[in-house]
């Protein structure tokens, strides 16, 4: 049997936690200043919090460019990467000065916000816009929770019933270390009915 000693070596029982908990949406975050100059960060602690009104959380770890423009705007978009972004989004993870548009330095273009000041890159996943609701310190971190305003989503993503196409919308995911994924492939399995369920443990 394998286990891990939290006090023996510290890095490596981290390290085997946050790489286990795989794969992890990344959150490409999107933010401007006091000024109007943009930001662009990605963030792999993120989540999903609440179905509705839509929240979500991203945690950040030391003061960032991306949390003082939070603190000073209340706003800020999160946009899922896709299929042939990767390098892209480990690029916007070098820390620069405040002053360096990193979408820019990438080769990415801004699209404007449709509900917030905040734009998002183009050429990606949906683009949720969020205004703050929470930023909690907790453990060392802090998390950073918003309301999802409004969704940007390019129209070459969406079935013609305005749903997500899971055959054209391929989301990456982090791994551990430098390594990513992508959601290439699906399959589809509802929920059975209650009564259905418990007829077939019955036949067993």
């Amino acid at each position: 049997m394998y286990s891990s000693s939290t006090d023996a070596d510290r890095e490596s029982f981290v390290w085997m936690v946050k790489n286990a908990v795989v794969p992890r949406p990344i959150a490409w975050v999107s933010t401007v200043d006091a000024a109007g100059r943009p930001n662009l960060a990605p963030f792999s602690y993120f989540a999903p919090l609440v179905m509705d009104p839509p929240t979500v959380v991203f945690s950040v770890t030391g003061r960032t460019d991306t949390l003082a423009n939070i603190e000073e705007t209340s706003q800020f978009a999160i946009t899922i990467a896709v299929a042939g972004q990767e390098e892209l989004v480990a690029a916007t993870a070098a820390a620069v000065a405040a002053d360096v548009d990193e979408a820019a330095q990438v080769g990415l273009a801004w699209e404007p916000g449709l509900r917030i000041a905040a734009p998002h890159p183009a050429g990606g996943g949906p683009s949720l816009e969020c205004e703050l609701v929470e930023i909690r310190a907790f453990r060392g971190s802090n998390l950073v929770f918003g309301e999802v305003l409004g969704v940007a989503v390019d129209d070459a993503l969406l079935r013609t019933d305005g749903r997500l196409d899971q055959d054209v919308y391929h989301p990456v995911g982090r791994l551990g270390g430098a390594t990513f994924t992508r959601v290439e492939t699906w399959s589809r399995h509802p929920i059975p009915p209650a009564d259905e369920l418990l007829g077939a443990s019955a036949q067993e």
